[in-house]
């Protein structure tokens, strides 16, 4: 800003005059040279001297020689609700007790070609320096200690002394013990603007954020900027200097006993706070149709993913210069490393390619566990970009719901739960009430915790337990599968059960439920389920132990019907729904066939047998030794469905592939597939001649592993209209069923 000079006269009015004045200057910092027309905003709570304009050297309107008057100042903030952390920071100079420190340390800007002055003023008890990162200055002023200069020593000064030369986003912190220094806080955003005339703004912007004052070249371009700084600490460093009060147990304490190389960061910041706080100090406010300009940094020790949700920016500089035109790329996250600075220019126009349009579009490291404060989400350096029609009065934006309980620091401290207690059924007062006895129902869940298992492979490939207890997850699935009883041939009765499922039929710390979950049926009946599904997602209701297996699966809302014969004799069936994780929230029940009992022995017995499957390999891992099947019927042992099982030795899966179809044998006794045999080969090749007529081809084909060598070959086709459009010399793909001998799928 520029403040020019108000002539004084004679007299009452000039007496009021001189008191208008007075009153202005008092919100600017003075000027060191005498004459010079330039004044700065203060900055409450700063000397006189924290920033001192000096002359126009070039002649065009705007000062070119800035001191700037630096203190290291120890402050606590409160990042997050209910979290206070200890930071050091660069400040301007203070007045009196009053200091206007935070975290980060001040953005400075100058302009290119101004006489720089930063007179570092150590006023904490450990050495410091500056490192102007990324400006091109004499190695004097690198602020490197030892290399470069004498660390600043507890109440003495030195002065960075340099012309700005490279216009962009640099960044400053100290280089003494950086490992600690920079990430106590002792780090900040430094702009050299390019030279404009008339370029009057800012040269501090106390803890980062909006750049009101746009210097000129921004302006040419831009309706707003920002300056954007991200950190990342490990609060048990961050609490040292308090627990302290001598500063030699302060210093060992950070500097040889905190091992750096062990860091745990678990608090994530923007520009110092973390959310909900970044939406009240950082909200990154726009308008339709607007140019917005993001100053970048990484000033915390790891990388972050930086993503904008509805918007695709554009990058345009880079550690402080310009990507050329044509190697500038458009995307939504944004790869950051540490002490990387990056300019993006954000556009706000509905065009379905830059943006989606208005609304509140958040903006985070998508490092997952960079959106949570110590753990718990959401928090870290969430913001939002949210456009001005979307803010409410308070300043926050306008969300679906609330935001409210994430300003209450029980949330951050574990002490109310992250869900509404009404999704399992339950109330704040009673939620952790009960929790044993509602984890364990009265009838035992088919699907049995395992316990740890330690496991290694033997030379043939198979998989030895050191526990033969202990199951793997599929082996678990497969033991809750067994048949403990079997339909009678002949119902002698009919009887139609009318059962619901969905959320709303929970019990009390649970999510799904049934309703009825314990019936009671009779031995030998015809027994028509009229499921009910109240909710719009899949739920199913089997049961596993019955041969043949029943099970109605279908997404809801609605009402489907199956039927199943009761085995004649008294036994009690569990059922479930067999989405995954249902069953364990809570969608089970029994039922009591007769007066109910135990499965008998000589069913247990069977299951000791083998069976034969047919199915569609969905997926197949020779690593663990587990294959996906989609199945028809094994009869006597399981429904068709889509079925995870172990295969032992893992090396029978060599060579099968997801989509192959497959004829496969189960050991009940090891609750695995021991034998797969391909019912289909995939094979490629070149068209030699087509017969529709005859449904033939002959293709000269590559090795089809397992099946054929690479020969010219002739095979049938099923059905023979799969050649159809087919000439000599096109490169095709095939399937050939084993069984049948013949190609049943061909790709051009």
């Amino acid at each position: 800003m520029r403040v020019r000079r108000l002539a004084m006269g004679a007299g009452g009015g000039g007496l009021l005059r001189a008191a208008l004045l007075s009153a202005l200057l008092l919100s600017f910092v003075r000027t060191s040279v005498a004459g010079t027309p330039f004044l700065e905003p203060s900055i409450p709570g700063t000397s006189g001297d924290a920033i001192v304009l000096g002359r126009d050297l070039d002649g065009d309107g705007d000062p070119d020689e800035v001191t700037i008057n630096l203190e290291v100042i120890e402050v606590k903030e409160e990042v997050y609700p209910g979290k206070v952390v200890t930071f050091w920071v660069f400040a301007p100079e203070g007045k009196g007790m009053v200091s206007p420190a935070r975290f980060p340390s001040p953005t400075i800007r100058v302009e290119e070609g101004d006489r720089i002055k930063i007179k570092l003023n150590n006023t904490h008890y450990f050495p410091h320096t500056i490192h102007p990162h990324g400006t091109i200055h004499p190695n004097a002023m690198d602020g490197v200690p030892d290399f470069t200069q004498e660390a600043v020593r507890p109440g003495d000064t030195f002065t960075y002394d340099f012309i700005a030369k490279n216009p962009g986003t640099h960044f400053y912190h100290c280089h003494v013990q950086p490992d600690v220094h920079v990430l106590m806080g002792l780090q900040g955003m430094f702009i050299i603007e390019p030279n404009r005339p008339n370029n009057i703004f800012r040269h501090l912007i106390v803890g980062a954020g909006e750049i009101k004052d746009l210097a000129k070249a921004q302006a040419e371009r831009y309706d707003r900027e920002y300056s954007l700084v991200y950190t990342d600490i490990d609060d048990r460093l961050n609490a040292i200097p308090t627990q302290y009060k001598d500063p030699r147990q302060i210093e060992k304490k950070m500097h040889r006993e905190y091992d750096s190389t062990k860091r745990q960061p678990n608090i994530f910041m923007l520009n110092g706070r973390s959310f909900p706080y970044t939406l009240q100090d950082t909200l990154i406010k726009v308008k339709p149709n607007e140019r917005v300009k993001l100053r970048i940094l990484n000033a915390g020790a790891r990388t972050i993913s930086l993503h904008t949700h509805g918007h695709h920016p554009i990058l345009t500089h880079v550690d402080g210069y310009p990507v050329p035109e044509a190697a500038r790329i458009t995307r939504d996250v944004f790869t950051i490393t540490a002490a990387q600075r990056i300019d993006l220019e954000l556009r706000t126009t509905a065009d379905d390619y830059y943006s989606s349009g208005p609304g509140v579009w958040i903006m985070h490291d998508h490092t997952e566990q960079a959106v949570t404060n110590k753990g718990i989400s959401p928090g870290g350096d969430i913001t939002a970009i949210v456009y001005e029609d979307f803010i409410e009065p308070d300043g926050l934006p306008k969300v679906a719901t609330s935001l409210k309980r994430f300003f209450d620091p029980k949330y951050y401290k574990g002490e109310v739960p992250v869900f509404d207690p009404s999704i399992f059924h339950s109330t704040l007062a009673d939620y952790e009430k009960g929790w044993s006895k509602a984890s364990q129902p009265e009838h035992q869940s088919h699907a049995k915790k395992s316990k740890p298992s330690s496991a290694e492979e033997s030379s043939d490939g198979s998989r030895k337990d050191a526990d033969p207890e202990v199951k793997t997850s599929l082996e678990e699935v497969l033991e809750g599968h067994k048949v403990v009883a079997r339909s009678c041939d002949k119902p002698r009765g009919f009887r139609r059960i009318h059962i619901k499922g969905g959320a709303e039929f929970a019990d009390e710390g649970q999510v799904f439920g049934f309703e009825p979950n314990k019936i009671q049926i009779g031995r030998c009946e015809e027994v028509e389920v009229v499921l009910d599904n109240k909710d719009p997602v899949r739920h199913a209701l089997m049961i596993p132990g019955l041969n043949p297996m029943f099970m109605l699966e279908f997404r809801g809302a609605g009402v489907q019907t199956a039927r199943f014969i009761t085995p004649d004799e008294d036994i009690t069936l569990e059922f479930h729904c067999h989405v995954p994780l249902h069953e364990e929230m809570g969608m089970d029940g029994v039922f009591i066939v007769g007066k109910g009992g135990e499965p008998k022995e000589e069913h247990v017995a069977a299951v000791g047998r083998v069976f034969e499957g047919v199915g569609k390999v969905i997926l197949a891992d020779s690593r663990k030794g587990e294959i996906v099947v989609d199945h028809k019927e094994i009869p006597g042992f399981m429904a068709a469905m889509i079925m995870g099982y172990p295969v032992k030795p893992p090396k029978l899966l060599q060579g099968v592939e997801p989509g192959q179809q497959i004829r496969f044998t189960i050991d009940a006794n090891q609750q695995a597939i021991v034998k797969i045999r391909p019912l289909t080969f995939s094979g490629e090749g070149t068209v030699v001649s087509v017969d529709i007529r005859k449904g033939q081809i002959v293709v000269d084909h590559k090795e089809i592993p397992g099946f054929m060598a690479a020969m010219i070959m002739g095979y049938p086709v099923n059905p023979p209209k799969l050649l159809t459009a087919l000439k000599a010399g096109q490169q095709i793909r095939f399937t050939i069923d084993a069984e049948q001998r013949a190609i049943v799928e061909i790709t051009p």
